[in-house]
This record gives C-alpha cells, sequence and structure tokens, in this order.
C-alpha cells in the first residue's frame, strides 16, 4: 500500500463544506420529514482553489499535521459559493490508513453552514460521510450529512442531505 498523505487527505475533505453550498442556488429535491422540518438533496461539484499543509511534527506525516485550503462551489457549472477549512492528523497507520478532524464551513448568498467529521483514508479514490453541524441565516436549523465522492486530486461530488 502507498504512503498516505496528509495533503491528499485534505484534497478529499476538502469538497465536503462544498455540498452544503448547493443549497443556495439551483434545483434540488426536498420532502417533508415532519410538520416543521424538510430534507432537501443538493448535488454539488467542489474544486480546490488553494491549499497548504503544515508539518507540525516530527518530519512526515505525524499526528498534528495540519491541511488548511479553500475551494469554489458550483452546481450545473455556475458557481454558488465557496469554502474553507482545517484538517488534522489525529490517527496514522504508516503506509494504511490515516485519520483527520476535519472543520469546514461553506459560504452561500443566503447564510454559512458548518461541517465536521473523522474521516478516514486508505489508498485508492475516497468516499466518506461528514456531519452537517449547524449554520447561520437561512441555514440557522440546518443538521444532516455530507457525502463527499472524490474525483481527482482537486475536484469532488458532493451529495449534501440537508435538513432545515
Amino acid at each position: 500500500m502507498r504512503k498516505v498523505s496528509l495533503a491528499a487527505i485534505a484534497a478529499l475533505v476538502l469538497a465536503v463544506a462544498s455540498v452544503t453550498l448547493a443549497s443556495a442556488s439551483g434545483s434540488s429535491s426536498a420532502t417533508q420529514t415532519s410538520d416543521k422540518q424538510s430534507t432537501q438533496v443538493i448535488h454539488l461539484v467542489a474544486r480546490t482553489v488553494q491549499e497548504a499543509s503544515l508539518d507540525l511534527g516530527e518530519p512526515g506525516d505525524s499526528l498534528g499535521d495540519q491541511f488548511i485550503f479553500s475551494e469554489d462551489l458550483f452546481r450545473d457549472g455556475k458557481k454558488v459559493g465557496h469554502d474553507g477549512g482545517v484538517c488534522t492528523l489525529v490517527r496514522l497507520v504508516p503506509r494504511v490508513s490515516a485519520t483527520t478532524q476535519c472543520v469546514v464551513t461553506a459560504s452561500l448568498p443566503k447564510g454559512q453552514i458548518t461541517v465536521q467529521g473523522l474521516p478516514t483514508f486508505t489508498e485508492g479514490p475516497a468516499s466518506f460521510l461528514l456531519a452537517i453541524t449547524g449554520g447561520t441565516g437561512a441555514y440557522k436549523t440546518a443538521h444532516g450529512q455530507v457525502k463527499v465522492v472524490e474525483v481527482s486530486e482537486v475536484e469532488s461530488r458532493l451529495t449534501l442531505f440537508l435538513i432545515l
């Protein structure tokens, strides 16, 4: 198995926050979950704009290393927002897997959405779920989850299951 680098891990996580942004524009499917809650399923594409890796512990991948990033978020080819986040390496099995604690905020025209989780990465394309932990503005009651599927090192597909 190849060594899992923090930069590769962070690239996968970047897309996570982007998913939430889709609810700001474009169409989405909605279902009623109770008298006061509805679920929206939103599909987005996240593309990395800026990124940096901080080697904070021992040289090479080690606990505490961080990956910082920002992405533009797209729906149907149109930019609908941006996100930014930090992932910290919290568990490492050299050349096997790496787990990061990621916190991401997506900014949309109607407010912001926060996402976090503990994705574990191994060799090969990644797919994982993160929790929607809150928001502001139109998303002040937001919760749910985001499914992230890595397409390349700079692009991910996001499916947001947003409960408002």
